[in-house]
């Protein structure tokens, strides 16, 4: 990745839907530069260009990061992908830390929703505990805010 891949990055970090003559013109490249190397992006896996949604907006109020830990001998991953394939979790990542864990996220309209959630998952004999935090506020949230600059 050189200077012009970067600079790519950081114009579709502030506005995904920028066209490619756009991009060329204010970074001083062919349209066919700019179009080549998005796609080359694309294609490695370094950008995704994605809607994010406001969750609130569709009336789906809580967010809860669940704090998952696994009876000891179970395989961590094949748990996460357990709780990866159900559709109510929108992040799922495996953790270190005191104990081999799994972190998840999940929206939900009510706590009630979320209550439903935690009991199935507390039929799962792999897991050990769970803990439920609710996040109230955002400050900060997405890989799209790293600056390229830094990398």
């Amino acid at each position: 990745m050189d200077q012009t891949d970067k600079k790519i990055i950081e114009l579709l970090q502030q506005d995904g839907r920028l066209e490619d003559v756009e991009i060329a013109r204010k970074i001083g490249v062919s349209h066919d530069t700019v179009k080549r190397r998005r796609n080359k992006l694309e294609d490695a896996g370094y950008i995704k260009i994605q809607a994010n949604i406001n969750p609130r907006k569709l009336g789906i109020t809580s967010v809860f990061i669940l704090g998952i830990t696994l009876a000891p001998g179970i395989d961590v991953r094949k748990i996460a992908g357990k709780l990866a394939s159900k559709k109510e979790f929108f992040f799922v990542a495996l953790s270190l830390g005191p104990t081999h864990s799994i972190v998840a996220s999940c929206f939900a309209q009510d706590q009630m929703i979320l209550n439903k959630l935690v009991e199935e998952l507390r039929t799962w004999k792999e897991i050990e505990k769970i803990e439920t935090n609710i996040i109230y506020e955002v400050l900060k949230s997405g890989y799209h805010d790293i600056p390229m600059i830094n990398l």
